[in-house]
């Protein structure tokens, strides 16, 4: 069950248990107590009527003759309200010389010694008198002792019963209420993540949440650091790569130019393209630095239109994507979105680059913008995978496919639109397509 899943609910269940267990021991070891005494007040009650009875006895057996046969009281002697007493008044050969109204006729029992006996169902007391020539007996039923303990016993049972459910709904509504810490920690744990490393507050926690909060933080505080050492390498590496690669690819192009034939041209060729594919992957971590380092937030909205028609600009003058980019405004206004001029446009490329490498060879590329602050970049091409699709957005992530590519272009893409509160959702084929790749970002509206 999900409610012994919670801590307030295993602490409740075992409260409860260990409640109705304790009391179930009090209650049994209560009722034998309980059955003890009241026997015993009951004992003192058939004493005291026996003692009351004997002048009445006395004074009534010398004002009359010795009757023959038992002589029966219209009503009983005994004030006890319900008649639970009996009697029997008998003289010293054992014979029945009164009884009460509810008595019966015959001995009680067979002695007359003082004290108490039980004898068929009846609890019965003697006492003596007049030298032991009148005896007095007072009995009363067993059962009836019985009914009075187990009234008593019901008494306390009731409540017990009744209060155990109530007990438990109080300590759940307790129990919840002093555990909202622990919800609030987790709730901060929780929201802490890359992006969002401050420190836990602990002011307001319990000492024992506190201290487990202070490890979170000294933790967070540790990996703080080593993403900062991190960034910091990956952006001082790549930004020092940039100047040994580009004199580099010059003395490569030096070389192509002076070699005598074209035998001679195909190893610095070689050398340019791997310097290119190295130049490309310096940019591309020069991005991703930026992105890591939270460059998307912008200060103003910007015009998804604009930037997009500055990109496409961009690569028209490249001869290998000229012609092939084509801006679709699906929009009768200026959609805008909060985010940096320069994280837009760096998002663009990298999603125009993709589709241009891995789309069909020569085939046209389509940026669309919506109303509804919406961005899409789709390509006509090879089906992707679904089981593949979310694994894109990982840094270094391939999919299936020939073309160069250094793996990191839907990461940065990723990386910066999270800092937007953008989305970003990937389908292939491509809407209202066979085949082909599509990008639609969703950013909230400005």
């Amino acid at each position: 069950m999900k409610l012994f899943h919670s801590l307030a609910g295993r602490l409740v269940a075992s409260l409860i248990l260990v409640t109705v267990v304790f009391g179930l021991v009090a209650a049994a070891a209560g009722s034998i107590t309980l059955h003890r005494e009241i026997n015993e007040a009951m004992d003192n009650s058939m004493q005291e009527a026996a003692r009351r009875l004997l002048p009445l006895v006395i004074d009534d057996l010398f004002e009359h003759e010795t009757p023959q046969a038992p002589r029966r009281l219209a009503e009983a002697v005994s004030d006890d309200e319900g008649g639970r007493l009996i009697f029997q008044v008998r003289d010293g050969g054992g014979r029945v010389l009164i009884h009460s109204y509810d008595a019966p006729a015959e001995p009680l029992t067979a002695g007359l010694t003082q004290g108490f006996f039980e004898q068929a169902g009846w609890r019965i007391y003697t006492e003596p008198a007049v030298s032991g020539t009148v005896f007095v007996q007072v009995a009363e039923l067993e059962t009836r002792r019985d009914e009075e303990t187990f009234e008593a016993a019901i008494g306390f049972l009731v409540p017990m019963v009744v209060l155990t459910p109530l007990s438990a709904i109080i300590a759940w509504f307790t129990l919840t209420h002093f555990l909202r810490p622990i919800a609030a920690l987790r709730g901060e744990i929780s929201a802490r993540h890359g992006d969002n490393l401050v420190p836990i507050p602990t002011e307001q926690l319990p000492s024992e949440l506190a201290t487990i909060a202070k490890s979170v933080n000294s933790l967070m505080r540790r990996l703080h650091m080593a993403l900062d050492a991190e960034k910091e390498f990956t952006a001082n590496a790549a930004h020092e790569l940039r100047t040994p690669i580009a004199g580099a690819l010059a003395q490569t192009e030096r070389l192509i130019a002076e070699a005598p034939d074209e035998a001679a041209r195909k190893r610095p060729r070689q050398i340019k393209t791997a310097l290119s594919d190295l130049a490309r992957l310096s940019e591309k971590l020069m991005q991703l630095a930026r992105a890591d380092a939270g460059m998307a937030v912008g200060g103003k909205p910007v015009d998804l239109a604009a930037v997009a028609a500055l990109v496409i600009t961009d690569f028209e003058q490249h001869d290998e994507s000229r012609g092939r980019i084509h801006l679709e405004l699906q929009t009768k206004g200026e959609p805008h979105a909060a985010i940096d001029t320069d994280a837009l446009a760096i998002v663009l490329r990298n999603l125009i680059e993709n589709a241009l490498r891995h789309g069909a060879e020569a085939g046209p590329v389509i940026i669309r913008v919506g109303d509804d602050a919406t961005l899409s970049v789709m390509n006509e091409g090879p089906i992707v995978s679904a089981s593949s699709l979310n694994g894109l957005v990982r840094r270094f992530e391939r999919g299936v496919t020939r073309a160069e590519g250094s793996g990191l272009g839907l990461a940065i893409v990723s990386r910066i639109l999270q800092q937007t509160d953008a989305t970003l959702v990937m389908n292939s084929p491509a809407s209202g397509r066979q085949d082909g790749f599509e990008a639609v970002i969703r950013f909230p509206r400005a």
